[in-house]
């Protein structure tokens, strides 16, 4: 897949083919193409479609993180320049549609239409998600509103590999099903571990410094549970400062760890990690499986 990766980025056209390279070599956990070479082992998939879809799947993403680097200016993304800071806004903007566009000519090239059709949806959500995540920057986010963002813009395209993944395979609807939920539960708890790790993981390991969702404005969920029982006042200051300077961002994240919000938001993500073990109970038992079990038990309190 890694190989399919290299191919991807140095066929691109033009100007393109250097940051599209680095940006799908650039490092990363590969999870959700793993999720979905998981979920197509577990029935028989046709190997030659399921790598294909596993890597278009890590394309896909790598352009998300692209387009999302450019809406959020930021400057840096696992050690290393995003493609924005490195190549500017038009270089960027164009090479996150060109690896859009060869995701999809990858999958279409499957000719599965539930594939395709699976991907177009977490796609969409991608982007509602997105936008939605600017449009509430500094402002106010209930939980409701916090869940529905993240089901889009992270838990999507997780259920999407699933999904993809048993269509390949040739398993049942059901199982397929199981999947899905197994999916989208993992994906929200990635999430909220995520968020706890914003505050609280290691500069660099996320490709970003500690607290950057409350310095770009963005209301997780940990912040969302700190201001009802916190220092409100601090943590609404940093959030509507632009660029706040590292003391008032340090006193943002201290009013943040003062309370019990990392311990709800943690305890939250197990509860969904629970309900992907379930989901994956209608599959039979193999090492595929075993595989899936093992993943969602490292994602609540991972450290990578």
């Amino acid at each position: 897949m890694e190989a399919r990766l290299r191919e991807v980025g140095g066929a691109a056209p033009g100007g393109l083919a250097r940051p599209a390279l680095e940006a799908l070599t650039s490092g990363g956990k590969r999870l959700r193409p793993l999720l979905l070479l998981l979920s197509a082992g577990i029935g028989a998939p046709v190997w030659e479609e399921a790598l294909r879809a596993a890597a278009a799947t890590e394309v896909l993403h790598t352009a998300t993180l692209i387009h999302d680097d450019i809406v959020d200016k930021a400057k840096s993304r696992r050690g290393a320049p995003t493609t924005v800071a490195r190549y500017g806004r038009e270089v960027a903007v164009a090479t996150g549609d060109y690896l859009f566009a060869e995701a999809f000519a990858a999958l279409s090239s499957i000719g599965d239409p539930r594939v395709i059709r699976e991907f177009a949806e977490a796609s969409r959500g991608l982007a509602a998600g997105e936008l939605e995540q600017f449009r509430a920057s500094g402002g106010p986010v209930d939980v409701e509103d916090y869940l529905e963002h993240i089901k889009l813009k992270t838990a999507g395209l997780f259920r999407a590999a699933c999904v993809a993944g048993g269509t390949l395979g040739g398993l049942s609807l059901p199982q397929i099903d199981a999947l899905a939920t197994y999916g989208q539960a993992l994906g929200l708890a990635f999430q909220m571990s995520d968020d706890v790790m914003d505050l609280v993981g290691k500069p660099g390991i996320m490709g970003k410094g500690i607290g950057t969702d409350l310095a770009e404005g963005t209301v997780t969920l940990p912040i969302i549970f700190a201001l009802r029982e916190g220092d409100a006042e601090t943590i609404r200051r940093v959030l509507a400062t632009p660029r706040p300077d590292p003391e008032l961002l340090e006193a943002g994240i201290e009013a943040v760890l003062d309370t019990d919000a990392v311990a709800r938001t943690e305890a939250w993500a197990r509860e969904e990690i629970g309900t992907a073990l379930r989901g994956l109970e209608a599959l039979p038992a193999c090492p595929e499986r075993a595989f899936l079990e093992v993943i969602a038990a490292e994602v609540v309190g991972r450290d990578v």
